[in-house]
């Protein structure tokens, strides 16, 4: 009898199954956007637990490239530009940033890569922002206000590298100046603007602005100033930031910047920057960490893959970290 039982149970699970997926089957038959919109919500979460479960490390392991190179499929996809699955990743990369933002930093420096080319630098005594943006796409932005002054909370000071709008945000500037937090950047950023330290010179700045020792240097995209950022810490831990750095004649100087300045724990560099390998060794850092992938509000031919960075930092002799949004990498 019990076995009896067990053979109609186990029919009765088959059958309830087998109808249940065929209606799973034939729920999207004739429409295909709803198909792929359903595919998006999978693939985006699939991503975002893949860069979760496996974080930041230097060189290249396969389970984080397959994670990336997914995310740059996926990203290519201008459909997805204003969807609820692309909303909630940002959004879980966001949080995930703010959630680990709260907790002390032990030893080194902890490094967070937001969105583009916006990153936080953390030690013991400071928390740092280059070039924080909530960025846009389809006129929706990215990050939200309410997210974006959680992340402010956290910072101390904010450097700008140059006055475009992936690197200068108008209103992130104003959480920070609203709050009575130092923000840097050159003379053309909002240059009426009274609450920012506009520097800018055709000479390296050497200043100490509050706990931390600045080095600027003055760099070009094109023919725009672009501030090239050296700080160091009490803690002796020193990051360099360069923005956009883009300019051929500015590399007759930029080759020999590692006798002016401490090694950098952590170079920042944009992943299309001119003469990489030279610029690299300029500074001489103990790592590189590109930015500027996948930035939304350019067409897909200029949002740069992640699979083009990862070519292009095999050939870079340095350690390197190739960060997604909402992660972060800790220099010991």
């Amino acid at each position: 009898m019990k076995r009896l039982i067990f053979i109609l149970l186990g029919f009765f699970i088959f059958t309830y199954n087998s109808v249940n997926a065929q209606e799973d089957r034939s729920a999207f038959w004739g429409n295909a956007e709803a198909y792929l919109y359903k595919q998006a919500f999978q693939m985006f979460e699939l991503i975002d637990r893949a860069l979760t479960e496996n974080p930041p490390t230097i060189g290249s392991p396969m389970t984080r490239k397959l994670a990336l190179y997914n995310l740059d499929a996926m990203l290519h996809e201008t459909k997805y530009d204003d969807s609820e699955a692309f909303k909630n990743f940002i959004y879980s990369r966001t949080s995930l940033v703010i959630s680990d933002l709260s907790k002390p930093v032990n030893e080194g420096m902890k490094i967070y890569k937001i969105y583009n080319e916006g990153f936080i630098a953390r030690t013991q005594s400071v928390t740092i922002a280059f070039d924080l943006v909530r960025g846009s796409c389809k006129n929706q932005l990215l990050i939200s206000d309410s997210l974006m002054r959680l992340l402010v909370e956290q910072c101390d000071i904010l450097f700008i590298t140059h006055n475009h709008g992936d690197h200068a945000d108008p209103a992130v500037i104003g959480m920070f100046t609203e709050a009575g937090k130092t923000v840097i950047a050159p003379n053309n950023v909002m240059e009426d603007n009274k609450n920012i330290q506009h520097l800018w010179s055709e000479k390296a700045i050497s200043k100490q602005i509050q706990s931390v020792d600045v080095k600027i240097f003055p760099g070009h995209q094109d023919d725009m100033p672009n501030n090239l950022y050296v700080v160091t810490t009490k803690e002796k831990k020193t990051i360099a930031h360069i923005g956009d750095q883009y300019n051929k004649d500015d590399m007759a100087w930029i080759v020999n910047l590692k006798k002016e300045i401490p090694q950098p724990d952590a170079l920042i560099i944009n992943c299309w920057t001119h003469q990489m390998n030279n610029l690299v060794e300029g500074f001489s850092p103990k790592l590189v960490i590109p930015g500027h992938e996948n930035e939304m509000g350019h067409t897909i031919d200029h949002r740069e893959a992640f699979w083009l960075t990862f070519q292009k930092m095999q050939s870079i002799n340095r350690d390197y970290v190739v960060m997604g949004w909402g992660e972060w990498f800790q220099c010991k």
